[in-house]
């Protein structure tokens, strides 16, 4: 048999002796599987539980924000503009408030140019000039009256029992007279300022619902009067609102659930920056209606909803927004394209976010039992690099959000788990005696802990005359020493890739070349034996200035294939190394007395290293254990490079 095989049946024969289970890289896959599942599942059921309570929102708000920001300018061909801006505001001599027989004027020319709806972001809070307020009462009664068109005024909302329209607070002649749809004007404005969300409708104080001032005009263009909007909303049923079809127009109206609409806050689907829904300057309608020119069939404003609203500086109704600083009426413009679009863009459902997390988790940790640790990270972020364009496309072409934040956290949260806990379990298989670098190439590269075999350089050493040292001393004094003494050595070890396997009274036994892989192991160890025979020389020095006695130490290094991997009972296990060089090394080690030397080194040691060092031959010794004398060579430097 081979001392590979000889060294498996012996490890295999003692782990059955102890009742040790089979190492890693031999236990059953299934059971490797099963434990790669459940940390999947686990990582994925806390990522959605974080979601559902709002923990990542903040995460998800930015990524639709990057989605608007890149996301090309979208055409609106249903909905256009008739802003008042600062030129239209200077020809009317900067009034405020409106005057309301210009309101009155656009209304009827906008109504007569074909206008399914006219939408006035104007606020009427108070009485102006009379003349000029009964113009635009009289205007408001007559297109109400004749049922070609409707008007459908801002208003802010108020407590019931007030005027006749009691959710709207409306100052004379408007709170009795005005007839019309009316909605509140206001928006939620986030943590941050800026405008996302839209709430289409809002529960009324005494029972039913509010509408917004872009769900009145879409309800007023999907046909339905006052009248019955009124009683749908109390009644909080349905109502019909008028839907786009394939080419941009408004072909139909749907039922629409209010509950639906007010149940939670929808995510402003914003066409683009402010200028993307087409507008017209108000001075110029103005000046069309007031002239009697008679609007054209094919015009910008038949058929299509229109949003009057101010832009002028003095106005300040210019709000942040995700693609940009915007005009309150554009965000309306863009609140009633995102309902006649139907994307709500609502999250979806929690069972959905935990089936995504579950199988993008599950893979990660399935790839992590047979890949290295940085192409697992590198695959994790090609995967979400997927589902992020996998869900930019399905936010830009079907207004669906594809929660692509969730995953990416939930592997990060398994990646670096998995760190944490391959770290902690380095650390209880090699104990403080190993240096960072080596974990980090272990974590890097990956090793078996379980069991392997492999060629590994052993170094033993051992102090002379401590005994009788330690006969003269006292105990703190001998304590003082051993610390200075192991402190040293250890950095001497680590500082060469090596692995302080144990300490025997005052011998230390150290292993160079696992876990993982190091083609110089047996020049680490060389050096590692002179660099503690040079830490020795420093230490004397110091201990002979305090009137301390000197210490000298033997060394030997060994070269060979080992057996290596965790050993130990289930409730205390190490990682250490077995087999013939081992047993080797430490009677090697025993003959320095023998021969007068410091350091010995083996034939096996002495070819890896070839002409690096200086040595001279000790001839063949016969040791303890071995049939076969042992060549040794006494290691007197290093070669001059």
């Amino acid at each position: 048999m081979t001392l590979h095989g000889r060294l498996r049946s012996a490890w295999a024969s003692e782990r059955r002796s102890l009742g040790l289970r089979a190492p890693r890289s031999l236990a059953r896959p299934s059971r490797r599987i099963g434990k790669a599942l459940l940390v999947g599942i686990g990582v994925s059921v806390v990522v959605t539980a974080a979601t559902q309570v709002g923990v990542l929102s903040g995460w998800e708000t930015r990524a639709v924000d990057l989605f608007l920001f890149f996301r090309e300018r979208v055409a609106v061909p249903e909905v256009a503009m008739v802003v008042i801006d600062d030129e239209s505001f200077e020809a009317l001599g900067a009034r405020q408030p409106l005057p309301r027989n210009y309101l009155a004027d656009l209304a009827d020319f906008l109504l007569r140019s074909g206008a399914r709806v006219v939408a006035f972001d104007v606020v009427l809070k108070s009485a102006t000039v009379p003349a000029e307020d009964a113009a635009l009462l009289a205007t408001a009664r007559r297109w109400e009256a004749s049922g070609r068109g409707r008007l459908v005024f801002a208003a802010v909302t108020a407590p019931e029992g007030q005027g006749r329209h009691p959710a709207y607070a409306m100052s004379e002649p408007f709170t009795r007279d005005l007839p019309g749809v009316f909605g509140f004007a206001n928006a939620p404005v986030g943590d941050d300022g800026m405008i996302r969300r839209a709430a289409p409708a809002l529960p009324a104080v005494g029972g039913g619902f509010v509408p917004s001032l872009a769900l009145a005009a879409l309800a007023a263009a999907g046909g339905s009067s006052p009248e019955e909007l009124g009683r749908a909303l109390r009644a909080g049923g349905t109502i019909a609102l008028p839907v786009r079809d394939r080419q941009g127009g408004i072909a139909r109206s749907e039922p629409v659930s209010l509950d639906t609409l007010a149940r939670a806050t929808w995510r402003v689907e914003y066409a683009g920056p402010a200028g993307t829904i087409t507008a017209f300057p108000s001075g110029a309608i103005a000046q069309a209606a007031r002239s009697g020119v008679q609007p054209d069939a094919d015009n910008p404003f038949n058929g299509k909803l229109v949003f009057v609203g101010a832009t002028f500086t003095d106005s300040r109704d210019a709000y942040p927004t995700p693609v940009g600083l915007m005009p309150g009426v554009e965000i309306h413009a863009n609140i009633a394209h995102t309902l006649l679009a139907r994307r709500a863009l609502l999250p979806p459902h929690w069972l959905l976010n935990l089936s995504v997390l579950v199988a993008a988790c599950t893979a990660v940790a399935l790839l992590s039992l047979w890949l290295r640790p940085l192409w697992v990270t590198a695959i994790s972020f090609a995967l979400v690099a997927g589902f992020a364009v996998l869900s930019y496309e399905a936010y830009t072409q079907g207004g669906y959000w594809l929660d692509f934040v969730g995953p990416l956290l939930g592997m990060q949260l398994y990646t670096q788990g998995s760190r944490f806990l391959a770290r902690r379990r380095l650390s209880s298989a090699f104990g403080e005696y190993v240096s960072p670098e080596v974990v980090e190439r272990v974590l890097h590269e990956g090793a078996r802990l379980g069991g392997e075999v492999r060629t590994v350089s052993v170094l033993m050493s051992d102090l002379r005359g401590f005994t009788t040292m330690a006969e003269k001393l006292r105990p703190d004094e001998i304590s003082t020493i051993m610390n200075e003494y192991l402190t040293a050595m250890v950095d001497a070890i680590m500082s060469h890739r090596g692995i302080v396997s144990d300490f025997i009274g005052d011998g230390i036994l150290a292993f160079f070349g696992a876990p993982s892989d190091d083609p110089e192991h047996a020049w680490h160890a060389v050096q590692t034996a002179l660099g503690m025979q040079a830490a020795l020389a420093r230490l004397n020095q110091t201990w002979e200035s305090e009137g301390r006695p000197r210490l000298s130490m033997g060394i030997a290094v060994n070269t060979g294939e080992v057996f290596a991997g965790n050993v130990g009972s289930p409730r205390k296990k190490k990682y250490a190394v077995m087999g013939d060089p081992v047993n080797t090394v430490s009677r090697m080690e025993g003959q320095n007395r023998e021969l007068g030397t410091s350091i010995l080194l083996s034939a096996a040691t002495l070819a890896a290293v070839k002409d690096r060092v200086t040595v001279r031959d000790r001839g063949a010794v016969s040791v303890k254990g071995k049939a076969q004398a042992v060549e040794l060579y006494e290691l007197l430097g290093a070669s001059p490079m």
